[in-house]
């Protein structure tokens, strides 16, 4: 038994030794083409020794190099059309991978090339190749050294190829980072938003989120923290921050429409109207504050209708004016909206809406005019 396990040992070393190949890099320099060598090395990889990878390595990077410097010249002398971003790329992918297994050597092989890192920035903002825009933002980071002054606009692109990917905790992780670079800020922040959206299965998940949200800007993302504590059932705590950041601003907009669109989903429509309203003088342009204003005048009316009717649904007396009045508040406020939105590209249904608070006071007239600008006469 000991002699047959001696045998199964020494078959077992045969066989790795016969897997190495310590001439890969005269194969890789043979083929005077960096892809070609690289598919060389790919095909061994697994069963090579480390001083073949260094072999093999230095081989692919002197190819690469030599690709990258006609590109590199290009780019410094201007002449985009003759600038090839992949012989940019491949020439830090291998001075990367060669540092990797020969940090010496390779130090100094990436140290010569250093100022061609620069055009993965540039290759990450002009290519619409998802994979290379990833390709080319991630490699720009994983070279970078502390305090390099693009790798936040480098995860900007990074952030924006992995939420195309749909993978979004590695578009979350980058858009953390890119947030840090003014110049793409706001375009960060909103693929953070998007992406840790996608990621809410849970009241805890949702939590988290806002509290992330808070840590970055409490007060520009305020309406979403809101909303948000409503959609799990936290209404005392949304209010609580509501009335807060009212106190605090009188002249929060965001607050007084949040406050407002709780007080119309809890059936208060006269005090969602007056705060409406109150985000309407705060900010005459913002349209979203003409619109709901005008759905919850729509909304008392139906309230008076179904709560006050005859079984025939028909109103009488004061109840009959106070829902015509609501109506022509709703009127008249999505007519403020057709005037800040004529082509109704903002607010796709404020037509659709407005034709029917039209033919629910009689005014046939102006409905038949909606109708018409939809095609639908």
């Amino acid at each position: 038994m000991k002699k047959a396990f001696i045998t199964m040992l020494a078959v077992v070393a045969a066989v790795a030794s016969f897997a190495q190949n310590p001439n890969i890099g005269k194969e890789i320099k043979a083929t005077k083409d960096y892809k070609a060598g690289l598919q060389i090395y790919e095909s061994q990889a697994a069963s090579l020794a480390d001083g073949d990878k260094v072999k093999a390595w230095q081989e692919l990077y002197k190819l690469a190099k030599a690709a990258a410097e006609k590109s590199f010249e290009a780019l410094v002398a201007g002449k985009n059309a003759e600038v090839n971003n992949t012989d940019v790329y491949n020439a830090l992918f291998a001075a990367k991978n060669y540092k990797d297994v020969d940090p010496k050597k390779g130090g100094d092989a990436m140290a010569e090339i250093e100022n061609y890192r620069a055009a993965l920035i540039n290759a990450a903002n002009d290519t619409n190749d998802n994979q290379e825009k990833l390709n080319y933002s991630t490699l720009y980071i994983e070279t970078a050294k502390d305090g390099d002054p693009l790798v936040n606009l480098a995860s900007f692109f990074a952030a924006f190829a992995n939420y195309q990917n749909k993978d979004y905790k590695k578009a979350i992780q980058y858009a953390k980072s890119a947030i840090n670079d003014e110049r793409v800020k706001e375009q960060a922040e909103a693929i953070y938003l998007a992406s840790a959206g996608m990621n809410l299965n849970s009241k805890a998940d949702t939590l988290q989120y806002i509290e992330e949200l808070k840590n970055i800007n409490a007060e520009k993302f305020f309406p979403q923290i809101c909303t948000m504590y409503q959609n799990i059932g936290e209404n005392e705590t949304a209010n609580k921050l509501i009335e807060e950041a009212i106190q605090k601003d009188p002249n929060n907009k965001f607050a007084f429409y949040m406050r407002g669109s709780a007080k119309n989903e809890s059936k208060d429509f006269d005090g969602a109207i007056a705060d409406y309203k109150k985000v309407t003088e705060i900010d005459p342009s913002f349209i979203y504050g003409w619109y709901n204003l005008a759905l919850c005048y729509g909304n008392k009316a139906d309230h008076i209708q179904s709560t006050k009717g005859d079984r025939s649904g028909r109103l009488f007396g004061q109840d009959l004016q106070d829902c015509n009045d609501a109506f022509m508040g709703a009127i008249s406020n999505l007519e403020k909206v057709k005037e800040l939105d004529p082509d109704h590209t903002e607010i796709t249904n404020w037509p659709m809406q407005l034709r029917m608070y039209y033919n629910a006071v009689g005014q046939k007239a102006k409905a038949d005019e909606i109708s018409k600008m939809l095609g639908d006469l």
